[in-house]
């Protein structure tokens, strides 16, 4: 798509629209089948979540390319806390393998900052890792070993072509264990083996490439260095994530990031923060400009809270002054973002949450047109007791997609995909997600997987109109507009109290376009419209080919009739 007025694209999914999910595999379930899946279902992309380290990263990186799957990655130094990382990414060397009478070894500098302590190690490797074998990564003061400062011990089988070493967990909690490492020191670490025949290969750079240290093979160096990378938490940071008022990733950990993943073909940019506060935005906004200027072409991502009128400082950070929602969007438009998004979830216990659903859908409506940036919205698909959100079925997904997309969403995402772990006193408090916890199909998959089908098809027209006018008719939910009777486009008498959104778009060259979304999920409907004006045709864009078929139209009456099932939507092309 052309670039609006503030340089930003309209991103797609390699010219895709963009369907995304969130909470995807886990990092032991990453597999090409799970992969697949995610592809079948036809999405294709992802809001990484769960894949915090570049191990786990580049091991569900390889499946996603396979699958022609984009991720928005993030990592341990942007999801949970400040982090330094040290990196050789060379892998061109002809490897070296793991056995019981050959140790592996390699020395690494830490950079010069302080408060650093030891918390995930990876390497890279090919070839089996079977079951019972047993790897242990020491890591040691010096290369003379006169102290051990950490160890960790993987048995196999691994699958992954990246272990990964995990000294700590996160979110860091107080019994999080802490290894302590001094600012540019160096540091020894060996891999050892009770196995008898070799693993591996680990692979290696051609050469000495890395200058901040040296492999060694049985304690004698060799003319080459390991793939590693080195995750160092500090104690920096917010409560949950990296950015504070006055902190962020620093300007080495942002360089190691983009640099170990702006060469992927299946990243499509980087996960910055989850519904941030307000007060952070300068911060997210400086790492932002720190990433762009090393990776211009990959779009940044953040969502943010729904509209909530009744609290400002649900926008704030807590002993902070209190932000209304009007600042906290003003404040982000203002760092002029590649798009913005939103996640709001209208199915509770006790009924569809109608008011603020359609207030946050005009009010993002309002500003991605006036500051002429896309918009994506978050799709609810799973039940969240705590909030008390409940499983839609399909027709509710069905609107939810519709509904957004009449407002003129360049974008969406499934909240969820996968069932998160949510303990709370004991019990689970998510379930019914579209995948359920033991891995198997919800039928909400194969929902999804038509819906988004559908969309696919629809995308290429979806991503070039600009919403004009959005209506309501029936009943007027809050914060909407009536259906005028003026507007060329109107229900017959008899029907005139069906409650629908009717949306007039253009196209780039000024071609008229109209949405009908039938806001009843319960019932579907025989509908017949009164259409007024020079119109000369009406044809649908077809949801399963994506063309322009016959729409119903009978121009000599200017009637048009369809059918709609609940909360079906239908996309109208006019001459």
């Amino acid at each position: 798509m052309g670039k609006r007025k503030n340089n930003n694209p309209t991103p797609t999914v390699a010219g895709e629209f963009p369907i995304g999910i969130f909470v995807e595999p886990t990092p032991s379930a990453t597999s090409y089948e799970t992969y697949a899946e995610i592809r079948s279902m036809n999405a294709n992309f992802i809001v990484a979540q769960q894949l915090t380290t570049p191990a786990s990263t580049d091991w569900a990186l390889e499946k996603a390319l396979a699958n022609n799957i984009k991720i928005l990655v993030t990592d341990t130094g942007i999801r949970w806390i400040q982090s330094e990382w040290i990196a050789q990414n060379s892998d061109d060397g002809e490897g070296v393998s793991l056995h019981e009478a050959s140790s592996i070894g390699q020395t690494f500098t830490t950079p010069d900052v302080d408060d650093l302590s030891l918390a995930i190690i990876s390497f890279k490797k090919q070839g089996v890792w079977p079951e019972g074998k047993s790897v242990t990564l020491s890591i040691y003061n010096n290369l003379r070993k006169e102290a051990l400062l950490a160890s960790s011990t993987l048995t196999g089988p691994i699958e992954t072509n990246y272990p990964e070493f995990r000294l700590n967990v996160m979110p860091v909690g107080l019994n999080t264990p802490y290894y302590p490492v001094e600012a540019n020191s160096s540091y020894y670490m060996e891999l050892t083996t009770d196995s008898s025949t070799n693993l591996g290969p680990f692979l290696t750079s051609a050469s000495n490439d890395y200058i901040g240290g040296q492999a060694y093979v049985n304690g004698s160096p060799v003319s080459y260095d390991l793939y590693f990378q080195v995750t160092l938490k500090t104690s920096r940071g917010g409560s949950i994530s990296a950015f504070s008022q006055t902190g962020r990733p620093s300007d080495n950990y942002i360089q190691q990031l983009v640099n170990h993943y702006k060469s992927h073909p299946a990243v499509l940019g980087y996960n910055l923060i989850d519904e941030p506060f307000g007060e952070l935005y300068p911060m997210m906004k400086e790492t932002s400009d720190k990433i762009k200027a090393l990776d211009p072409d990959r779009m940044i991502y953040t969502n943010h809270y729904a509209l909530n009128e009744e609290g400002d400082h649900y926008f704030a950070l807590e002993g902070t002054p209190p932000m209304g929602y009007e600042d906290y969007y003003n404040n982000w438009l203002a760092t002029n973002p590649d798009m913005f998004s939103f996640d709001y979830y209208p199915f509770k216990k006790d009924g569809f949450d109608d008011k603020p659903y359609y207030q946050t859908l005009e009010f993002f409506r309002e500003k991605s047109l006036l500051n002429e940036i896309d918009f994506w919205a978050y799709i609810q698909s799973v039940a969240y007791d705590y909030f008390h959100i409940i499983e839609p079925n399909e027709h509710q997904i069905r609107f939810q997609i519709y509904s957004t997309l009449a407002y003129g969403a360049k974008g969406y995402v499934y909240w969820t995909y996968g069932t998160p772990p949510t303990l709370e006193n004991g019990e689970e408090m998510c379930h019914g997600a579209i995948i359920l916890k033991d891995g198997s199909k919800n039928a909400t998959y194969e929902a999804a997987k038509a819906i988004n089908g559908e969309i696919l098809k629809l995308g290429n027209v979806l991503l070039s109109l600009t919403s004009k006018e959005v209506y309501h008719t029936g009943h007027l939910p809050p914060s909407t507009k009536p259906l005028p009777s003026t507007f060329f486009w109107q229900l017959t008498e008899l029907e005139s109290t069906t409650p629908l959104i009717i949306s007039y778009f253009e196209n780039d060259v000024g071609r008229k376009y109209v949405m009908v979304v039938s806001r009843d999920m319960d019932h579907s409907q025989e509908l017949t419209f009164t259409l007024s004006g020079d119109l000369q045709a009406v044809s649908e864009v077809c949801r399963a080919t994506g063309e322009e078929i016959e729409a119903g139209y009978n121009a000599a009456t200017g009637t048009l009739s369809a059918s709609f099932a609940p909360g079906d939507g239908r996309l109208y092309a006019l001459k």
